[in-house]
C-alpha cells in the first residue's frame, strides 16, 4: 500500500502550522516594532530641535549668527546627527552645522508651516519652525542616521532563535501527542490487517489510555466482537446446511435402495402366486394341484401382509400412534407360540432350532401380539441369515427382575461396524446379491422400538463375521404375577342367523371374492361398485350391516356413512373395509359414522367372527 502515513500527514500539519503562526507572530512583531522605533526616533529629533529652537530664536531676532553657530555646534555630541541648519523666514541659512564637511544642506520652502519629516532610506530629515511670541521667525533643518536596518536584522535574528526553539519545542509536543493518537490507530491497522489475512476473528487492538482513542478501540473490538459472532452462526448455518444436504442425500440414496428393494420382496412373493393361478387354472379335476396352488397363495399373501403390517407398525411407531394392548401375559406362552410360528422356515431351509424355555408361569405386562412379533422377527432374522445344516437356540434366563430370551445362531455373524446399525431402519448386514431374500430391512428396527414400548431392551452380540450372533431380549418383571390371564372367549364357526349385507367396493375382483366368502358363510350378499349404488342399495332395502369401502367412484364412503347416519331411520351397521389403516384414518371413519375399521387385506376368519357376533340374537330374544 503506498501513500502518505497518518503520522507522516500529522507531523506536517501540525509543524506547518506551528511554522505559519510563528512567521505571522514575527512579523507582526517586527512591523510593530519598527514603527514604534520609527516613531521614537522622530519623537527625538522633534524635542532636539525645539531645544535648539528655543535656544536659537533670540539669535535669529537679534541677528547673532555667532550665538545661531554656537547653539548648533552642540549637536557634535549627538554622532546620529549629520547635519544641522537654522533658516529665517525668507532667504539662505543663518547658521549651519556638518559633521562631514562633504554634506550640505537643502533649500526649505519659505512657505511650509508646523513641523514635519521625512524618511530616505537610513536618513531622517526633520524641519521645526522657530517662533518667538507665538509668531513664526525661522526654521530649524536637523538631519540624522538611525539604524533602524540593524535593529531589524538583530530583532529579526532574534525571531528566527526563537521560532526554531518554538519549532523544536512544538515537533517535541507534537510528537508526544501523535504518538498517543496515531499509536492506537496503527495498533488498530495492524490488527485489521492480521484479522484479514488470517480470518482470526479472535485478535483484539490493546487498550488505550486517551478516552477519546480508547472509546474508537473499544468500538473497533466491539466490532470484531460482532463479526466473530455473525461469522460463528454463518459458519453454523452453512455447517447445518451442508449437513442437512449430506443427510438427504443420504436419504435420497436410501428411499433409492428402500424402493428396490420393496419391489423386489413383492415380486418375489408375487411370481409364485402368478404360477400357482396358472397352476388352479390348468389343474382341471387335480385336487392336489389344486391344494397345492391355494397353499402357495396363502403362504405368499400372508408374506405380502406381514410386509405391509411390518410397514405400517414402524410408521406408527415413528410418529408416536402404536397403541399396546397392554395385559398380564405368561411369557412362556409367547416364547412357544413364537416357536410354533418359526418352525416352517426352520424346516424349510433344513435347521435345526433348539430351546430352553423353564416350566412354569412367568408373567410380564404387555402386548402379547407384539411381543410374538419380536420374537417372530427374530427367529427369522436367525434362519434367515444362517447357512443351511446350522442351528438357532431360543433361552430364557430369569433374572430377579427381569427375563432374558436369547436367540442365537451359528450363521453367517455381523462385523463389529455393523452392530448399531443393524437397529436402523432398512438397515442389513448383508446385501450382497448372493444372500437373495434378505427382507426389507424393518424387523431389527421394529423389534428393538416394540421392546422400548414394553420398558426393555435389546442387544447384540457377535465376534464378527463368521462367528454367528446372539440377540438378547431383557424385558421387566410384572409387578402382580400371581394375575393370570383370562381365558380366550370361544369362536363361532356358523353364524346364528343368516344377515343382509351390502359390499360395495370398486375393486371386482375383491368385491366378488369377499361376496362369495360370505355367501358360503350363510349370509346375504348385494354387492355394489360405486359410493352412489350403495347409498340407493342401502336406502331402497336397509341391510343388517354395510361393509363400504372408503375411496370409491361418484362418492367415497366417508361420505356415503354420514348419509347413511342422517338419512336413513332403520339402524344400519357400518363397517368400513379399506386399505388406509392409520390411527388417523381410523378417526375419520368414526367422525363419519363407522361402527368398525377394518384394514385389507382382512383376515376371512375375522371378518366371519364379526358377522357372528351381530347375527347373535340379544339377550331375551331367544
Amino acid at each position: 500500500m503506498t501513500g502518505p502515513t497518518l503520522r507522516g500527514q500529522l507531523t506536517f500539519a501540525s509543524m506547518a502550522t506551528t511554522l505559519v503562526a510563528l512567521l505571522l507572530v514575527a512579523g507582526a512583531l517586527l512591523g510593530y516594532e519598527l514603527n514604534t522605533y520609527r516613531r521614537a526616533w522622530v519623537e527625538d529629533l522633534h524635542a532636539q530641535a525645539d531645544l535648539i529652537a528655543r535656544a536659537t530664536a533670540p539669535a535669529l531676532v537679534f541677528d547673532d549668527r555667532k550665538a545661531a553657530t554656537e547653539n548648533l555646534a552642540l549637536l557634535g555630541s549627538r554622532h546620529r546627527i549629520r547635519a544641522a541648519a537654522i533658516y529665517p523666514v525668507d532667504g539662505p541659512p543663518f547658521a549651519a552645522y556638518r559633521a562631514d564637511p562633504q554634506q550640505s544642506v537643502p533649500a526649505l520652502d519659505p512657505n511650509a508651516v508646523g513641523p514635519s519629516e521625512r524618511f530616505s532610506g537610513t536618513t531622517l530629515e526633520v524641519v521645526y519652525p522657530v517662533e518667538q511670541d507665538s509668531k513664526r521667525i525661522g526654521s530649524i533643518f536637523l538631519r540624522a542616521e538611525h539604524d533602524i536596518g540593524d535593529r531589524v536584522i538583530g530583532y529579526a535574528a532574534i525571531l528566527a532563535a526563537v521560532s526554531v526553539l518554538s519549532l523544536l519545542l512544538a515537533g517535541l509536543v507534537f510528537g508526544r501527542l501523535q504518538r498517543v493518537v496515531t499509536d492506537p490507530l496503527a495498533r488498530i491497522s495492524e490488527v485489521a490487517q492480521r484479522v484479514m489475512a488470517r480470518r482470526d476473528w479472535n485478535l483484539r487492538a490493546p487498550p488505550a489510555r486517551n478516552r477519546d482513542i480508547a472509546a474508537l478501540v473499544d468500538a473497533f473490538n466491539g466490532m470484531l466482537d460482532e463479526v466473530k459472532k455473525a461469522t460463528g452462526e454463518l459458519e453454523h448455518e452453512t455447517l447445518e446446511r451442508r449437513q442437512a444436504e449430506a443427510r438427504l442425500q443420504f436419504a435420497d440414496r436410501r428411499k433409492d435402495e428402500f424402493l428396490a428393494t420393496l419391489a423386489h420382496e413383492l415380486r418375489n412373493p408375487l411370481a409364485p402366486m402368478a404360477n400357482a393361478t396358472t397352476m388352479i387354472r390348468l389343474s382341471n379335476d387335480d385336487a392336489q394341484a389344486r391344494s397345492k396352488g391355494v397353499e402357495i397363495l396363502e403362504r405368499q399373501l400372508r408374506h405380502i401382509v406381514r410386509l405391509i403390517d411390518d410397514l405400517l407398525d414402524v410408521s406408527r411407531i415413528t410418529t408416536g400412534k402404536l397403541s399396546l394392548r397392554i395385559e398380564n401375559l405368561d411369557l412362556v406362552h409367547v416364547l412357544h407360540a413364537a416357536v410354533e410360528t418359526a418352525q416352517p422356515a426352520f424346516a424349510e431351509r433344513g435347521l435345526a432350532l433348539e430351546t430352553a424355555i423353564p416350566d412354569g408361569h412367568w408373567m410380564v405386562r404387555g402386548d402379547s401380539a407384539r411381543l410374538l412379533q419380536v420374537l417372530s422377527n427374530l427367529l427369522g432374522n436367525a434362519a434367515r441369515y444362517t447357512p443351511p445344516g446350522g442351528r438357532v437356540r431360543l433361552a430364557m434366563r430369569v433374572l430377579p427382575d427381569a427375563f432374558e430370551i436369547d436367540v442365537a445362531d451359528n450363521g453367517i455373524g455381523i462385523a463389529r461396524e455393523m452392530q448399531q446399525r443393524v437397529f436402523e431402519l432398512f438397515e442389513q448386514a448383508d446385501k450382497s446379491l448372493e444372500r437373495g431374500n434378505t427382507g426389507l430391512g424393518i424387523g431389527l428396527t421394529l423389534a428393538r422400538q416394540l421392546v422400548e414400548l414394553h420398558g426393555g431392551d435389546i442387544r447384540l452380540r457377535s465376534e464378527g463375521i463368521g462367528h454367528g450372533s446372539i440377540f438378547t431380549v431383557r424385558l421387566p418383571r410384572a409387578q402382580h404375577p400371581d394375575e393370570l390371564p383370562g381365558e380366550p372367549q370361544p369362536g363361532f364357526d356358523r353364524p346364528v342367523r343368516a344377515l343382509d349385507v351390502v359390499l360395495a367396493d370398486d375393486n371386482v375382483d375383491f368385491a366378488w371374492s369377499l361376496s362369495e366368502l360370505l355367501g358360503s358363510a350363510g349370509h346375504r350378499v348385494r354387492v355394489v361398485h360405486d359410493g352412489v349404488d350403495a347409498l340407493q342399495a342401502i336406502r331402497t332395502a336397509p341391510p343388517d350391516i354395510a361393509i363400504l369401502d372408503i375411496g370409491m367412484p361418484r362418492m367415497n364412503g366417508y361420505e356415503v356413512a354420514r348419509q347413511v347416519k342422517a338419512q336413513v331411520g332403520v339402524p344400519v351397521v357400518l363397517v368400513a373395509l379399506t386399505g388406509w389403516g392409520q390411527v388417523g384414518d381410523r378417526e375419520a371413519a368414526a367422525r363419519a359414522g363407522f361402527d368398525r375399521h377394518l384394514v385389507k387385506p382382512v383376515v376371512p376368519e375375522e371378518l366371519l367372527a364379526l358377522l357372528a357376533a351381530l347375527a347373535e340374537p340379544a339377550p331375551g330374544k331367544r
